[in-house]
């Protein structure tokens, strides 16, 4: 029954039904594909992943026009050729690229050897062109060369017949791919040509498609520039300091390391963790960035190699001094009659001994080191109180800052010093802060800032807590350590051993200053030999029982 009342005249009715229907039918489609574009361009704005940009662009292609075959192509990086993103054909049951898979077919080059343009193909013609093309019949054409589209068909026994090749170009009109497709299919299973409205529909779908690549493009720039400047950064402060360069860099990489193995491990308390992307990324650039503090911190400290460097070494000012109460010894030894004033003679020898004694234990405590006795500080303070009267004028061998600078018990620097360097983290926290980093990005800040920060709350420079401390600023404090420890290029220490690296580690652990499971998967996973392999001297590597280490 009809659905409408048109005419009294039962045919005149039923054919106005019929045109209604099939005007009711097209407008539906027509409205269905609009809310089909009008989605797919709002998939498509939010959509970075280049196969999955691909597949929306080909599904929404194939559905509107019913083609038996499409080919997405976009252009290589150096602009030469035409690489094939995705491939699908129906009747031949190809899918190749995108979520398939990468395509096995070589790229079509866009100019010949005279670097002339090639229009040969229907797709570079296209490119080059920067219009729609649409092709009736493949094979009764005059417009490009057939012969290569005739030869696939004839190995696959299949007929290439009706074609359109649509630009996706950008708002500067530079073509950015190529959408192909092959054999517009009717209702019965046959082949038509591609109409005006498959071609509107196309050109409409290649345009979102290209301010799609076109911001994943720029995104994806603005991203690599990002990451550029900061191992840029990480090597010019590498390069400011002549005793500890390469420190970021190699941080960087263990961090990079670790969070790998954590990723790939499959048992124990980091069986459930699996960062993506995103985060791996994160907390790789926190590791290139945890020291960009240093950037305001003074070279004199930073370089500092002995305890009385400042500009220069004071040590030479005190051997000066030395060299002269010597020589003012010597020279009252000679005016000395050895007869009466033997007694004088043999007390001034045994100060000039003393002297020489006294001088090379500076030198040697000037050096530095991991730790300084209490019977050092007590010759440094014997040292102190030495003078000795000439014609009625006092000479010293310290002075109260040199003697100061010399007590430091660990390394070079002074506690005031110490301080300074330390600021670094708390630089580090606050030129991070002053930064916009995009929301995957946003816990830079607090990873690359508490590498000193220790689970006990005794770190520096915000005493944050285990509960805190986040595992990726754990990870980055762990391979800080480790790589400060069998560091071979720092001037007031040797690099270590890695079994005393790791012993120094292992007892770190136990003091809940460090993680311990961080610190065991270093262990099991062989990563700390990984390192050594690649950054640590050959005679730093020593034999290693990981059981004697592992903290339980």
């Amino acid at each position: 029954m009809d659905k409408y009342k048109f005419s009294d005249n039962r045919e005149i009715d039923s054919m106005l039904n019929q045109v209604v229907t099939k005007i009711n039918s097209f407008a539906h489609k027509q409205i269905d594909h609009i809310n089909r574009l009008t989605n797919i361009g709002s998939a498509l704005s939010s959509e970075t992943d280049i196969p999955n940009i691909m597949h929306l662009i080909l599904e929404e292609a194939i559905d509107y026009t019913n083609a038996d075959g499409a080919t997405i192509y976009t252009l290589s990086e150096d602009k030469k050729s035409l690489e094939f993103q995705i491939v699908y054909n129906r009747t031949l049951n190809i899918r190749e690229g995108g979520k398939w898979g990468e395509v096995g077919w070589k790229g079509l080059p866009l100019y010949d050897a005279n670097d002339q343009k090639r229009l040969k193909n229907l797709v570079t013609y296209v490119y080059h062109n920067k219009t729609p093309q649409v092709v009736e019949d493949v094979y009764e054409q005059k417009l490009f060369d057939n012969s290569g589209t005739k030869k696939v068909d004839k190995s696959n026994n299949y007929r290439s017949k009706s074609m359109i090749a649509i630009p996706l170009k950008n708002h500067e009109d530079d073509v950015l791919g190529i959408i192909q497709l092959i054999n517009s299919m009717s209702e019965s299973g046959k082949v038509q040509s591609f109409t005006k409205e498959h071609v509107a529909m196309l050109t409409s779908l290649a345009s979102q498609a290209a301010i799609t690549l076109t911001n994943r493009e720029l995104i994806g720039g603005l991203e690599s520039l990002l990451h550029q400047f900061v191992k840029a950064i990480a090597y010019a402060l590498d390069k400011k300091s002549k005793h500890s360069g390469y420190h970021i860099t190699r941080v960087a990489l263990l961090t990079e390391m670790l969070t790998k193995q954590i990723n790939d491990w499959k048992s124990g308390i980091f069986s459930d963790i699996n960062y993506n992307d995103k985060q791996v990324e994160e907390i790789s650039m926190s590791g290139w960035l945890h020291d960009i503090g240093k950037i305001i911190t003074p070279e004199f400290i930073m370089d500092k190699s002995t305890k009385l460097e400042t500009i220069y070494d004071k040590i030479h000012m005190i051997e000066v001094r030395f060299e002269l109460i010597q020589a003012l010894i010597d020279n009252k030894i000679i005016k000395l009659n050895a007869a009466d004033d033997q007694a004088k003679i043999t007390d001034l020898k045994a100060k000039s001994a003393l002297l020489d004694s006294y001088l090379e234990f500076i030198r040697k405590t000037n050096i530095g080191g991991e730790f300084l006795r209490d019977e050092n500080i007590a010759k440094l303070e014997e040292i102190y109180k030495f003078s000795f009267y000439h014609e009625g004028r006092q000479y010293r061998l310290l002075t109260e800052d040199e003697l100061k600078k010399l007590k430091v018990r660990k390394g070079t620097l002074t506690g005031e010093e110490r301080k300074v360097m330390e600021d670094h983290v708390v630089t580090t926290k606050e030129l991070l802060n002053r930064l916009t980093f995009p929301k995957k990005f946003a816990n830079i800040p607090l990873y690359a800032s508490a590498h000193h920060e220790k689970l006990d709350g005794s770190g520096y420079s915000s005493q944050l807590t285990a509960e805190q401390l986040p595992i990726p600023a754990r990870i980055i404090a762990t391979a800080d350590i480790f790589e400060a420890l069998t560091a071979a290029d720092r001037p007031y220490k040797e690099g270590k051993k890695l079994s005393e690296a790791l012993k120094i580690m292992s007892f770190m652990s136990k003091d809940n200053h460090i993680d311990k499971d961080i610190f065991n998967l270093l262990l099991d996973s062989g990563l700390y030999l990984k390192y050594a392999e690649k950054f640590v001297k050959p005679e730093q590597i020593d034999e290693i029982d990981i059981e004697k280490f592992k903290v339980k």
